[in-house]
């Protein structure tokens, strides 16, 4: 593999999953193709894992991505701990670059952060460590859609609706080769949307590359002047919001207070209470938003910004005390409660590990499982503690005495027999009501009982004696 460190580039990549749970399932296929800022490629990596022995995947992810049963049992793949060293030795690898994908900030870096998580890799935030920063074209494709809609073309939906779906907006536009839910064909789908929306519009890409440092980003927002950013709510299209920096959180400098410039009575809300402020924030419409200056949202210099707007921004800047206000409201909007009872994938953001700690997640990835399991023994953070047997449950039950290796049974026995509402992640009652859904929709019936045996196997292996 080729190291490019000096020249800026990008990384494009996508995932491949068991389900739409970041906490609950698990990526199966990882692709990624590096460019320079030209789109000419430099490299390319496309990998798959193992399924983790704790997980069921959804039929209907399977039907998605078109992965065979065979594929989750090929024990010649990595297992889910050694894929997720190899990904994290990729970042390393390329840093610093631009990631970028097709909605990967809110859904492929949530799995990834997940994996390295669950996975005990050092550095959970990879892709934004090291000088690394995001894009998401995704969200450069609706602030197309708001702003030059001519640039490309637009898919419509069975509703009667614009789609801003990948597999439908690629080859609506000319990408014929689009290998639809395979993650390398996705990576290249996304890159010929991008190059598309540079070529056709050089000025508005360039301007939505910027978004992608969060340095930048603080900066135009502090210069108090009008700014525009593209958001899409629910199947509604996207929108541009023009509005002006008010304060930000004195709990999370990466947020941001993001007052609207075209709102009723304005100065009536600059110059309101702690309540009106807390209501602006809360209740829609958003008369101020939560902005994060890392999630590669299109912020960009406002394109029409009148004087009555340049008047409202001045008179923001001016009044720190609103400023302070809103700094103040932001914390209490995001204001965490604690829950002692949360499974431990959901305890993700329960604070940094201490130096000590991360000192032996460095250790943890050179050296045999038992020595894994004593280092588990000097470690604090009882997450790290719960996720280190749990892996070497996985991967080394043998090191394991009876009643930990019935522990690791019972954990998995519950986790796919719960039955409580809200539940996250996939059961065996939602394989077979999802199973009964692909035979309504006709799915073919091979791939079908290919399905269905696979499911029974592992059922059968953990002692269920249920059958589909």
């Amino acid at each position: 593999m080729k190291e490019c460190t000096v020249m800026e580039k990008y990384v494009f990549y996508d995932l491949e999953t068991t389900g739409t749970s970041p906490a609950f399932d698990q990526p199966l296929q990882f692709a990624a193709i590096v460019t320079d800022l030209d789109f000419k490629e430099i490299e390319r990596i496309d990998i798959r894992c193992q399924l983790a022995p704790h997980i069921l995947p959804s039929p209907w992810a399977l039907a998605v991505t078109g992965v065979r049963p065979s594929q989750l049992q090929n024990t010649n793949l990595p297992n889910a701990f050694e894929f997720a060293q190899e990904i994290q030795a990729f970042i390393e690898l390329w840093a610093p670059a631009i990631w970028i994908g097709y909605n990967s900030i809110a859904f492929d870096e949530a799995m990834l952060r997940q994996m390295f998580y669950q996975n005990l890799q050092p550095n959970i935030f990879a892709t934004q460590f090291d000088n690394n920063t995001r894009l998401d074209v995704m969200k450069m494709v609706f602030a197309v859609h708001a702003m030059e809609p001519q640039i490309l073309k637009w898919p419509i939906n069975e509703k009667g609706q614009t789609s801003f779906k990948l597999d439908q907006l690629a080859p609506e536009n000319g990408f014929s080769s689009h290998n639809a839910h395979d993650a390398l064909g996705d990576v290249e789908a996304t890159i010929f949307i991008a190059k598309k929306i540079k070529q056709q519009s050089p000025d508005l890409y360039q301007k939505l590359f910027d978004a992608h440092d969060k340095d930048r980003n603080l900066q135009l927002l502090k210069s108090f002047t009008p700014v525009d950013v593209t958001f899409r709510f629910g199947g509604n299209a996207p929108k541009t919001y023009t509005g002006c920096f008010c304060g930000i959180s004195k709990n999370n400098k990466n947020m941001v207070g993001f007052f609207d410039l075209d709102q009723s009575d304005p100065m009536g809300l600059i110059n309101g209470t702690k309540q009106e402020v807390l209501e602006a924030m809360t209740k829609s419409p958003q008369r101020i938003r939560s902005l994060r200056l890392n999630q590669a949202d299109t912020i960009r210099p406002a394109s029409n910004a009148d004087t009555v707007s340049n008047d409202i921004s001045k008179t923001i800047r001016n009044n720190t005390a609103f400023q302070d206000l809103v700094s103040e409201c932001l914390v209490e909007k995001y204001a965490a409660t604690e829950e002692t009872d949360l499974p431990v994938e959901d305890k993700i953001f329960g604070g940094f590990y201490s130096n000590s700690d991360k000192n032996i997640l460095y250790q943890f990835q050179d050296c045999s499982w038992q020595e894994r399991l004593s280092l588990l023994d000097d470690v604090q953070d009882e997450r790290i503690q719960q996720l280190g047997r749990r892996l070497i449950a996985f991967n080394a039950a043998e090191l394991l005495d009876e009643r930990h290796r019935n522990i690791k049974k019972k954990f998995i026995s519950e986790k796919w027999d719960a039955n409580e509402e809200g539940i996250k992640w996939t059961t065996i009652s939602s394989v077979e009501r999802q199973l009964g859904e692909l035979a309504d929709d006709g799915f073919d019936q091979n791939l079908l009982n290919e399905m269905k045996a696979f499911f029974q196997e592992r059922l059968d292996d953990q002692g269920f004696s249920f059958r589909f």
